[in-house]
């Protein structure tokens, strides 16, 4: 709600708060919904059933055309072209694209002024979090925001979801202060049929509030971040109750989808979890199908992954933007990292990822220069946990931050240390602390592994 003063919207009744919840709902309704949006939209659903010729295609004409557009008219492409004697001849076909330096976050953000589109006002510019501790202010053309809408909007239809259906979203957003602990714990936005609940304000005490409301919503989606819904399904576990609904959908996205939190919001709210993977900068799009892999939507951009060692499965996840004429970024690291599906990955085109495995800096390095990820996988049979995080304190040692169901005395802790070890080395030293909860980074996210060791500047 930023173009809500917080201080008014805070200190206003829950009658009022839900007006104003509304009323910025139908102003961002507007933005996101209308005009170019329905072509747009089926637009979207069309490419669903695109073969692998017909995305080449489109992709290579998309592609010729952005080069273009950034020889003649960005700043930082303009010298960087000239210095490499390019021409947007010389980007006709997709295989081309290795010819262009990857470009990292550093030398966007030190540049940031010249790779804006001159003379032009954007449509939006979007704020970064800045998690990795560099925000970032990006714009974006009318296109390329609906366009990012609509692929939400697809993913949801695909799984079942129609738009405007009763949805509950669970993610970062602070609908009432954090210190205010009386119900009610849920705004409702109007203009989507969206109930919007608090995750800060979930625990032991108010989860009969939680249940009981969620039971008369009794929504078709819950959407938001892993961590919060994995959350809500715990409690669910905990208080020996089932939800008097039953989803068509669970929609997760932002956070890295751990193993045990699928497992655990499927089996209390008996659906799928269809996690979808998007970024700030509106260059990938990758949501999950009926089988669990990340089908990359070809119109938004292009996705590569590249690797500097030919071991190496997870590879990092470079894009580059096909819409995006206010601001457009080439070949732009991530610095997520994912593997690709090759069974249904055609040549060198990709248009299946496997699995996501988030941040570069989401890993625990082992001292032989090893990356780790993806190590949610040691919680799999170490019962009474209720949330986890590792954090790498040294190259040799790691903490494992528990937050127990119950008791920590009734956890396998060293079945536990164990598997950590077996995943890393065995000179690793492992610790458990128990913590009553696990601090959130930006916008209210989990992150499964904090690694000390990286900067993040």
């Amino acid at each position: 709600m930023t173009s809500i003063s917080e201080k008014f919207y805070f200190g206003s009744p829950v009658w009022l708060q839900n007006i104003l919840v509304s009323a910025y709902g139908y102003k961002l309704y507007r933005k996101r919904y209308t005009g170019i949006y329905n072509n747009i939209l089926q637009a979207v659903r069309d490419s669903r059933d695109w073969n692998q010729d017909q995305i080449n295609a489109y992709q290579n004409e998309r592609l010729f055309s952005m080069v273009r557009h950034c020889r003649n008219n960005i700043p930082y492409y303009q010298k960087l072209f000239s210095e490499y004697g390019y021409h947007e001849n010389s980007f006709t076909d997709l295989s081309a694209l290795n010819r262009l330096p990857i470009l990292d976050k550093q030398t966007l953000q030190s540049n940031i002024q010249l790779f804006r589109l001159p003379g032009e006002k954007a449509y939006l510019t979007q704020n970064t979090s800045g998690s990795t501790g560099t925000p970032l202010s990006l714009d974006l053309d009318e296109y390329t925001y609906k366009l990012a809408m609509a692929l939400v909007v697809e993913h949801e239809e695909y799984h079942g979801v129609p738009f405007g259906a009763r949805r509950a979203t669970f993610a970062g957003r602070m609908i009432q202060n954090s210190d205010d602990l009386n119900p009610p714990y849920a705004r409702m936005n109007l203009a989507e049929n969206q109930l919007i609940f608090s995750s800060y304000h979930l625990n032991a005490n108010s989860f009969k509030w939680y249940y009981e409301r969620l039971n008369k919503f009794a929504p078709l989606e819950i959407i938001g971040y892993p961590s919060a819904i994995a959350d809500l399904a715990t409690h669910y576990q905990l208080a020996d109750v089932k939800p008097r609904f039953k989803p068509k959908a669970i929609v997760t996205n932002s956070e890295t989808l751990l193993s045990w939190q699928r497992q655990v919001i499927e089996d209390v709210f008996g659906c799928k979890v269809f996690d979808y993977y998007g970024t700030a900068e509106y260059l990938i799009f990758a949501g999950q199908d009926n089988e669990g892999l990340y089908r990359l939507n070809p119109l938004i951009g292009i996705t590569e992954l590249n690797s500097s060692k030919s071991s190496e499965k997870q590879n990092r996840i470079i894009a580059t933007s096909l819409t995006n004429y206010n601001m457009p970024l080439l070949r732009y690291d991530l610095r997520d990292t994912a593997t690709a599906n090759n069974n249904k990955t055609a040549d060198s085109a990709i248009s299946y990822l496997e699995e996501i495995f988030g941040r570069v800096d989401d890993y625990i390095e082992t001292p032989d220069g090893r990356k780790i990820g993806r190590i949610d996988h040691i919680f799999k049979g170490v019962y009474g946990i209720k949330e986890a995080q590792v954090v790498q304190d040294s190259l040799n040692m790691c903490t494992i931050n528990i937050v127990p169901r119950d008791n920590l005395s009734n956890i396998d802790t060293d079945q536990l240390k164990r598997n950590l070890i077996s995943r890393t080395c065995s000179e690793m030293h492992v610790v458990i602390q128990e913590k009553s909860s696990i601090i959130r980074g930006a916008n209210g996210k989990f992150k499964s592994v904090v690694n000390k060791l990286i900067d993040k500047s």
